[in-house]
């Protein structure tokens, strides 16, 4: 989780909320009478309960869901205010003009936006987890139901234990970040003007005067715009001559912005083959299926829209002209001819970035509602919980917890399969050789829903490469803005259904990242845990006592939890690079003539490829760090309550006096009451590690 400010020094997390001596309904009596001592400090001290404790770290939280509301509620009034964007179905023209810029707005727009949604997914999980922290009363009634609550780490387990407000404002924080997942991506979005234009054929002496067709006879009371030659008498100057290599490569794509009418100039003038200047001629609908195939030579000009005998690939057709192979079209009339040049019509690009006031309503819906449940837990929340594995230490050091007694060497599987039935236990040989490996406190089930998501993006981009590369034929091109894009308009038709598949892997992300980091979280909990293995240490607390560690992160340091926030920020921009939405914005041969917009999908190679490489790179480095080795030998209790409370009975007679010393876990000796050797935390000099072979204390529980 991001690293937010926990300090403070006065707010106490209850380490006497549920004592061994006390029933659930005691303990939760004694809670209350905590909480308003603690309260009369406060008001004593003239600090504010916001300033204590988890308070910041959530106020801060909450201080970045309003500030992010702000600027979506600018952006929104701005768009819709500002008389210079033109408005259209809800959705506003931020810019217009040169495809290349828009591109590039739009690119640094969605690094903003993914920056604002990655700051909300931080602060959402940060507050989630606290929501779900127990207080120690509710850790006491599921320990005397024999269940056991998550500590320091993101839990759903203990919404079942929590009371319901908190449990309430979990649910509404986790379900607004779906639908701001879902479409936060779309409300900036760019749309693509394609031209549409006539493919003319015409003899070398057609741009001289006295050039004369049949085909346009019947053309003459036509206006420009659907008269080629006409067009070309009255701007001449627009035109660009090319050779058949570079008129190729110009028109060779699914879309054409800056280019219009093109004349394909043959090697044969009217005198010698024919009659007629202008040979043969057809118009390229603004994005139709294979409107590139006139390229091909068995393709009719004057029929665009027959199927040919043999499949068309212009990019090999352009191999070949570019290697010295002569291009040739066939005529309507079954002739063909050899091409030698072109003459191509310049034309402004009318490509736009444009802002979905529709889209961003919802967003700032589900802000608004994001920040008021963490303002609302700021304010409404006054009982400690046990935040980190210090919190608890310090709890279960203070009051012990009677269900756990007597059963020192338990960890996390001895609690599910033994402890959680009432079986009969007794004294056991420690059995553990060397420390083991960050991965083993990590339960089965996060290991496999974390790697399920990593797999889908990995596979998923790895399928999306691969029909990308069938398309472009290569990996990379010239520069990241200007990768060409394919777009199935003709099969996606509602932009609604365009719109949740382009953000369907925002939200995939989105869980990845929240399980990434309960896995990560979980490891470092117990490297954290290890530590009290090797060597005396100071208590990490969220409300230091004297002696004891104030804590500025709940259980992830700055040191993973800021490379994490930035690769989960930098996956979701490439991601929004890799598939986005595009509307298609038929542009007619008349400036009238702009046919209905069509909305499409969008992918970048490049883009997917990143998203591949670090799909890959999140897998493996989450194995590399559950490969390392924990600091010394000691209990897997990963980040069960009971198993933590098992390690938590001192044998000092006032272990509510070592919480503010350094301690250690280990071997502490012989109990005097029944001469077997006993593990737990001591601020005394001889603790050890655990002997391998020793018989340590269990208890005599019956089962129930």
């Amino acid at each position: 989780m991001a690293a937010v400010l926990l300090g403070g020094n006065s707010y106490d997390r209850g380490a006497g909320g549920g004592g061994s001596q006390y029933s659930p309904r005691e303990s939760s009596t004694l809670d209350s009478e905590f909480i308003q001592e603690q309260s009369k400090s406060f008001f004593s001290e003239w600090k504010p309960v916001w300033c204590t404790g988890w308070h910041p770290g959530v106020l801060a939280c909450a201080t970045s869901a309003v500030v992010v509301l702000f600027i979506n509620v600018g952006l929104a009034t701005y768009a819709a205010t500002n008389p210079e964007n033109q408005m259209g179905r809800g959705v506003r023209t931020l810019y217009s003009g040169s495809c290349d810029k828009s591109k590039t707005i739009g690119l640094w727009s969605h690094l903003g936006i993914n920056a604002l949604s990655t700051l909300l997914l931080s602060g959402s999980n940060y507050t989630q987890q606290w929501l779900a922290a127990p207080t120690r009363s509710e850790i006491d009634a599921a320990h005397a139901r024999r269940r056991w609550v998550d500590i320091g780490v993101p839990s759903v387990r203990n919404l079942f234990w929590i009371k319901p407000e908190r449990t309430l404002l979990w649910i509404a924080i986790g379900l607004t970040s779906i639908p701001l997942h879902l479409l936060y991506n779309s409300a900036v979005f760019t749309s693509l003007g394609v031209n549409s234009f006539a493919v003319t054929v015409v003899t070398s002496d057609h741009f001289e005067p006295g050039a004369y067709s049949n085909l346009t006879e019947g053309m003459s009371d036509w206006g420009e715009s659907w008269n080629p030659p006409k067009r070309y008498n009255a701007n001449s100057s627009a035109y660009k001559d090319l050779n058949p290599s570079e008129c190729m490569k110009l028109y060779n794509t699914d879309y054409v912005s800056s280019y219009g009418n093109l004349f394909l100039i043959t090697q044969h003038s009217s005198n010698t083959t024919h009659n007629n200047t202008l040979l043969d001629m057809t118009y390229v609908v603004g994005y139709q299926l294979s409107s590139n195939s006139w390229l091909c030579s068995d393709y009719l000009v004057g029929d665009i829209g027959r199927v040919p005998a043999a499949p068309c690939n212009p990019s090999k057709l352009i191999s070949k002209v570019i290697s010295g192979l002569p291009w040739s079209i066939k005529l309507a009339t079954g002739e063909e001819v050899e091409i030698r040049g072109c003459k191509s019509e310049r034309t402004a690009e009318k490509c736009k970035v444009q802002f979905s006031l529709e889209i961003m309503m919802v967003v700032i819906c589900c802000n608004l509602v994001k920040a008021c449940c963490m303002v609302i837990a700021v304010i409404r929340s006054r009982e400690p919980t046990l935040v980190t594995l210090g919190d608890a230490v310090d709890s279960f050091l203070r009051v012990p917890d009677p269900t756990t007694m007597g059963i020192c060497f338990a960890d996390r599987q001895f609690i599910k399969r033994e402890w959680r039935h009432g079986w009969k236990t007794g004294p056991r040989q420690w059995k553990q050789e060397r420390a083991k490996r960050w991965w083993t406190s990590v339960s089965k089930t996060r290991w496999i829903i974390c790697n399920f998501f990593c797999l889908i993006i990995v596979i998923a981009a790895g399928v999306s490469l691969r029909l990308g590369l069938d398309h472009e034929g290569k990996y990379w091109n010239t520069d990241f803005k200007s990768i060409i894009s394919q777009f199935w308009a003709d099969s996606i038709i509602n932009i609604t259904q365009v719109i949740l598949l382009v953000n369907l892997p925002q939200t995939i992300l989105s869980f990845l990242y929240l399980t990434y980091n309960s896995l990560f979280t979980c490891m470092l909990m117990g490297h954290e845990w290890s530590l009290f293995s090797h060597s005396h240490r100071t208590l990490r607390v969220t409300s230091p006592r004297s002696g004891q560690r104030s804590t500025y992160w709940l259980q992830m340091p700055y040191t993973y939890a800021i490379p994490l926030m930035a690769l989960s920020a930098l996956l979701h921009w490439l991601t929004s690079q890799s598939l986005f939405l595009v509307l298609i914005e038929r542009l007619g041969l008349s400036e009238e003539g702009t046919l209905p917009m069509l909305p499409g999908l969008g992918y970048s190679c490049i883009a997917i490829i990143f998203v591949l490489t670090l799909g890959i790179l999140a897998l493996v480095t989450a194995a590399w760090v559950g490969s390392k080795q924990f600091s010394a030998e000691i209990t897997t209790v990963g980040s069960c309550s009971a198993a933590i409370s098992a390690a938590c009975h001192a044998s000092e007679s006032h272990p509510e006096e070592i919480v503010g010393k350094k301690i250690r876990w280990g071997d502490v000796g012989s109990t005097p009451y029944l001469g077997i050797r006993h593990l737990t935390f001591s601020s005394e000099e001889g603790v050890r590690k655990p002997v391998f072979g020793e018989t340590y204390l269990g208890s005599r529980l019956e089962k129930e």
